[in-house]
């Protein structure tokens, strides 16, 4: 934190520590390691393969259209008392979207639908776990190859366009500061990527900004082994509204996919 405030100062935007100390959050930057699915613990997390849900789950779909499986995270092996030890530490995370080009150029309906378009699972009880086969009606191509998951718990700081949307910087010669000056050095010094992240800001690549009681929940990046192509080399964000995630309470979890 004394680094970021002497970044701050050095880009000329030291007034405004007292406002955005509040709104560095730490987060998970995820590194997926491509592991065979025989070579997975079962509940272990992980990008793509097969998902390890109860059996009384059944696999989503939207309009018929069956969605791939995203990730699993397993809250246990994250420290998420360093967090928020408010939000659920036990139990794991299932995240589903569809992938299909085809629908998302020529059907107007499924980006509008972005609290359906998803679907976020989670089982508090882990004892009964299988590991399921994905449906026949999804092509190759809509099944990611899987990784395991190597997560670093880091800060992360706000895009400038949360910063504009929730007021807490007005000034556009500050604005443009923060965005070019200061946010790149953040970046270059501590070697953040894009990459898949769980918690803490998103990466934004056209637009950052959301309402400030919404959280990033997860973020999905392309990348070539697992299979993943968000409209070419993009991210697939899942939000959720904080309070309720911390009620374990996922029905309203919305998504954002965007491309470069």
């Amino acid at each position: 934190m004394r680094e970021i405030r002497k970044m701050l100062e050095e880009a000329g935007l030291g007034a405004y520590w007292d406002t955005l100390k509040h709104q560095i959050l730490p987060g998970f930057y995820m590194v997926p390691k491509m592991t065979d699915e025989a070579d997975i613990e079962l509940g272990a997390s992980k990008i793509g393969g097969q998902p390890d849900m109860p059996a009384s789950y059944q696999w989503p779909s939207w309009r018929n259209h069956p969605m791939s499986f995203v990730a699993q995270i397993n809250l246990e092996e994250f420290p998420m008392n360093l967090v928020n030890p408010e939000y659920p530490s036990t139990g794991i995370l299932y995240f589903f979207y569809v992938y299909d080009y085809e629908l998302w150029y020529t059907d107007e309906d499924y980006d509008e639908d972005k609290m359906n378009n998803n679907v976020v699972y989670y089982a508090p009880d882990t004892a009964a776990l299988v590991r399921r086969q994905p449906p026949a009606a999804l092509s190759e191509e809509q099944i990611f190859k899987s990784a395991l998951l190597e997560q670093k718990l880091e800060l992360t700081l706000p895009d400038s366009d949360y910063l504009e949307a929730n007021h807490l910087m007005n000034n556009k010669a500050d604005l443009d500061r923060y965005a070019l000056e200061f946010k790149p050095k953040f970046t270059d010094t501590y070697n953040r990527g894009i990459g898949f992240r769980f918690l803490g800001h998103m990466s934004a690549l056209q637009y950052g900004g959301h309402p400030s009681d919404e959280i990033l929940l997860f973020q999905a990046d392309s990348d070539d082994q697992i299979g993943m192509e968000w409209d070419l080399s993009g991210l697939l964000h899942f939000f959720i509204n904080a309070d309720d995630f911390k009620k374990g309470f996922f029905e309203n979890v919305y998504t954002n996919r965007v491309g470069t």
